[in-house]
């Protein structure tokens, strides 16, 4: 409705009118359009490089006919021929990016399953620690840099692995993971790595993001991972830091390796000085290294639509080049003297903080500012953001399709764009208007030095408001889709918290220069900038339990997203100013309440059928049951080594199927891998019950405290059920007759076995259309020996192996008694081993185990039809 009500305000006239004035007064912004549009051609299409290759030799032709033939010579035609040029070059350019990654030859003898190897190196870029999850709770909460609390990141470029007994070359780009601290490694320094090496690996659930996505855009071909800091091993005997080293690096190397010692320095000076609640909000804040985040502030930041607050980008550079104009001032510098000293500061900051993308494309603006300035030339800011999309796109193609330069450049553009809104225009009413403000203005003047300071704080306050929330409405379908939350309360909260922040970065990067002039006086910036994050922190941890204040949904598809831009972008060059915010407001709303039914309505079943999708958690147990397209429970929820009680494995399953609401969670037994993932569901999704065997929520150790913590913050009734027990006296007939026509208790009986947890796992029959499914959870004896003696289920369904598959089961006795088709194994790497299979398939029937061949789903149709389908052979 909104395109035909544009298409019949404007005829050809005027949109050739408004084309033409676009070319020649944002020229740069025209073609990064159409560079940027090579790229994602190139990107998601099959055209082969010699048609770029022909496009430019056709656009040349047409540009040199242009000036013979007067008729072809008009400024549209050599525009447009410009412009297929540019898009050509820059699909070109990608294809070579492409081109030069796929020919890694790591890529032709690695693959996912991880193998011991010797791999000799040299890194490439500076060290990162991260926190090591396991070790939490161990020193470093005294601020103390020590091995057992990091997890060391290294980007080393591939020289030779170790094949038989030689080291064969070969070349690539490898993510190393330390266990410890060795951040003392530097860009140049060669080494040889002991550990176990693998390709990314692929997703293996609906819904899962594609990291190896992420590793083209980081030029990433493998991953390395050491248990041992003493595994690195230097293989040369020379000091890396001898001027025949240097000589040997190059300048290029050199400079890294200075820059990256202080970045290392400025990192220990925070630790040194921060508080250490707040030390990881501080190196993010001032270096951009978020990996010292820990999980529940980053979900905070990411809930709150802060997170951008403390990554680094034009923001944080123009606070410091504020603070830098300031000190240039001071120190009375000519301007050609603060101009220097102000690109000096900019490509400092740029090296320190890693070169990120929206870094440089805030350099870039700044660097087109200052040399106007010195040019005394116009700057038109639309100009000169289209001018850092091009280098960019030049410089790192693959880099677009990342969320944050994305992010930040549309960022960017909304808040050139938006302006205040004033509803004015060149008329006469406008300027009656004009001049009754300026008389507004001098009357205020007028007016009590308080009540002036009130109304000037009133309107910056609103212009902030404004453009939040141009922003945030800007730059929802991106957030939503890649994140899959929503977050009205980010409007307010960055306005709350960007004061602050300014404050916090001025402070943390004073402390880092106190640092390195005179350590004592670190300690006065360190403390007001711990003070300021400590209130940030405190606002951001109020907004995230603000009822109301966010929402988890799925996330739209990518056409949806697209079609939002595509009809904004046709608002903005097709309509005047006047009325171009009501209609992109109209559209935005429109799009929303369409992407939030679309999202939010469940994935169709085929009629009566009912599903079951066993997730690849790894060493684990996930399975969502649908006996309806309304409908959804759990068996199970949670993965061995999830210390951070995430759910993201379950939550992408569930998101993909539209799924907002889980009406129950059945949790067999007290073993943590079967339940730890609870927490985070709690936080994204309704949840009606939780359903257990009798006493097990009343056990003892860290995570069952926790679960039921978390239980009763959100008010989850709690139904305890066993064999002996009639399902109607747990639940409500009227809610759940579903759930009680399909589902029978096997195990455990009402009074508890004299056997660990795993021999009174609660174990479910699910009967549909002839056929049924067994979830056994962990049973193993004495449990089996009850299991068997019950009536024998229906032959030809479908079982899920008890204990992941263990070889320590009795599983002869349990697939005598089931006689399933199909043997499902939620299991991690053990549960590939052959010999599982081998046990498992004994019986005759099928065996299907998740690490490999991902999450595998089961459909029990009305007449009995079985379809079973695993995501990696054939996805759905």
């Amino acid at each position: 409705m909104i395109l035909t009500t544009i298409s019949r305000r404007i005829d050809a006239i005027q949109l050739k009118e408004r084309m033409d004035a676009l070319a020649w007064r944002q020229p740069l912004t025209v073609l990064a359009g159409f560079a940027w549009t090579g790229v994602a051609l190139d990107r998601f299409t099959s055209i082969p490089p010699w048609t770029w290759t022909l496009l430019i030799l056709l656009s040349a032709v047409g540009m040199v006919g242009g000036s013979w033939w007067r008729r072809l010579g008009t400024g549209g035609c050599r525009i447009a021929c410009v412009c297929v040029v540019v898009m050509s070059l820059f699909a070109m350019r990608h294809a070579r990016s492409v081109a030069d990654y796929e020919s890694a030859t790591v890529l032709d003898v690695l693959t996912e399953d991880a193998q011991p190897m010797i791999m000799v190196g040299s890194i490439d870029r500076p060290a990162r620690l991260q926190k090591d999850a396991i070790a939490a709770g161990g020193n470093f909460a005294n601020g103390a840099i020590g091995r057992t609390d990091y997890q060391t990141i290294l980007q080393v470029k591939v020289e030779s692995l170790r094949i038989g007994f030689e080291q064969v070359p070969f070349s690539g780009r490898a993510m190393v993971r330390v266990d410890g601290d060795r951040s003392t490694l530097l860009p140049g320094d060669r080494v040889k790595l002991f550990g176990k090496i693998s390709l990314i690996e692929s997703p293996t659930n609906p819904g899962e993001r594609d990291m190896r996505d992420w590793a083209k855009r980081s030029n990433l071909h493998c991953v390395f991972q050491i248990d041992r800091v003493d595994d690195i091993l230097s293989p040369d005997d020379d000091d890396p830091d001898s001027p025949e080293a240097v000589d040997r690096f190059g300048i290029w190397v050199a400079g890294q390796r200075t820059v990256a010692k202080m970045a290392g320095s400025a990192r220990d000076s925070i630790l040194q000085q921060i508080s250490p609640d707040q030390q990881g909000l501080a190196l993010a804040l001032v270096l951009g290294q978020r990996d010292l985040l820990d999980r529940p502030t980053s979900e905070a930041l990411l809930v709150t639509g802060t997170a951008h607050l403390l990554s680094v980008s034009g923001l944080h550079l123009g606070i410091l080049l504020v603070l830098a104009r300031i000190v240039s001032g001071l120190l009375r510098l000519p301007l050609k003297g603060q101009l220097i000293f102000l690109g000096a500061v900019t490509l400092f900051y740029v090296a320190i903080t890693g070169g990120r993308p929206p870094v440089l494309r805030a350099a870039i603006l700044l660097a087109t500012l200052v040399l106007s300035t010195a040019m005394a030339r116009p700057n038109h800011p639309i100009n000169s953001l289209s001018l850092a999309g091009i280098v960019l796109a030049w410089w790192m193609p693959a880099a677009i399709f990342g969320v944050g330069m994305q992010l930040s450049f549309l960022a960017v553009a909304t808040l050139l764009s938006c302006g205040r809104p004033s509803g004015r225009g060149q008329t006469a009413a406008s300027h009656a208007v004009a001049l009754e403000d300026n008389f507004d203005a001098l009357a205020r003047q007028s007016h009590g030095r308080w009540r002036q300071r009130f109304h000037f704080a009133g309107h910056a306050t609103a212009t902030a408001l404004w453009y939040s929330g141009c922003v945030s409405v800007i730059t929802l379908p991106i957030v939503w889709q890649q994140f899959h939350v929503v977050s009205p309360i980010s409007v307010v909260v960055n306005v709350v918290l960007s004061p602050m922040m300014a404050i916090a970065l001025s402070a943390g990067v004073a402390t880092v220069i106190a640092g390195w002039v005179f350590l004592p006086l670190a300690f006065i910036p360190g403390w007001i900038c711990s003070q300021i994050l400590s209130a940030m922190q405190f606002v951001i941890n109020v907004a995230s339990a603000t009822p109301g204040g966010h929402a988890w949904l799925p996330s739209p598809s990518a056409p949806m997203v697209l079609v939002y831009y595509i009809v904004l972008l046709a608002i903005i060059a097709l309509r005047e100013s006047g009325r171009r915010r009501i209609l992109i407001a109209t559209w935005s709303l429109t799009w929303f309440v369409i992407t939030w039914w679309t999202a939010t309505t469940p994935n169709a079943l085929p009629p009566d059928t009912y599903e079951a999708t066993f997730v690849d958690v790894g060493h684990g147990t996930a399975t969502i049951l649908r006996p309806n397209n309304r409908d959804v429970w759990l068996y199970d929820c949670g993965w061995m080594g999830n210390l951070n009680q995430s759910s993201r494995k379950i939550d992408d399953v569930l998101w993909s199927m539209g799924v907002t609401k889980i009406r129950g969670i059945v949790i067999s037994h007290a073993d943590a891998d079967h339940f730890n993932a609870l927490p985070g569901l709690a936080r994204r999704f309704s949840i009606g019950c939780i359903v257990t065997p009798p006493g097990m929520l009343g056990g003892e150790g860290t995570t069952l405290e926790q679960t039921r913590r978390v239980i009763a913050e959100h008010h989850i009734p709690v139904l305890e059920i066993d064999r002996d027990r009639p399902m109607e006296s747990v639940f409500d007939l009227a809610d759940s007759h579903v759930w009680l026509r399909d589902v029978s208790v096997l195990h455990p009986p009402s009074e508890r076995l004299d056997a660990n947890d795993n021999a009174n796992s609660l174990v479910l029959q699910i009967d549909h259309g002839g056929r049924c499914l067994l979830l056994p959870g962990d049973l193993e004896p004495p449990g089996t020996s009850v299991l068997i003696s019950t009536p024998r289920p229906p032959p030809g369904g479908v079982m899920m192996a008890p204990h992941h598959g263990s070889l320590r089961m009795d599983a002869d006795a349990v697939l005598q008694w089931a006689r399933p088709r199909e043997t499902v194994v939620s299991g991690g790497k053990r549960a590939a081993k052959v010999a599982v299979t081998d046990m498992l398939s004994a019986a005759g029937g099928g065996v299907r185990v998740t690490t490999k061949e991902g999450a595998i789903r089961v459909r029990m149709g009305p007449n009995g039809e079985l379809d079973i389908r695993s995501w990696l052979l054939a996805p759905w």
